[in-house]
């Protein structure tokens, strides 16, 4: 495995789609810090991916909060730039996913995340 100086973030690396988004690119080299709602079940995941020879650095995250989010996109620049950041946010919620409040949750939660991420991201050296 080629390890990257670049970080790929994930938020929402649940148990499928996130996770494999998040294996797949540890698994190219990139430092991974992945979030989620409940950062205890990310622990079948950091385990994957250093078994694997990757990196990856798990935490709790509520991507409707904006200091969590803020908090997140700091630390994960701390190891490494970020070259990639995927916002794969659920709808793991008690309602229709057709719901104005859904709709709304989903939106404000992309705009706060890249509201984040603009002031860490820089042009490639």
């Amino acid at each position: 495995m080629h390890n990257r100086n670049a970080t790929a973030v994930v938020i929402g690396a649940g148990d499928y789609i996130g996770s494999e988004i998040a294996k797949k690119f540890a698994a190219e080299g990139f430092t991974v810090v992945a979030g989620r709602r409940n950062g205890e079940k990310l622990a079948p995941l950091i385990d994957e991916v250093k078994s694997a020879g990757g990196t990856i650095y798990g935490h709790s995250l509520d991507a409707r909060k904006e200091d969590e989010i803020i908090s997140f996109i700091n630390e994960a620049e701390r190891h490494a730039p970020i070259e990639v950041c995927i916002f794969n946010i659920g709808a793991n919620v008690n309602f229709p996913s057709l719901t104005r409040r859904n709709a709304f949750s989903e939106r404000f939660g992309r705009w706060l995340v890249t509201r984040a991420f603009l002031p860490a991201a820089r042009p490639p050296a």
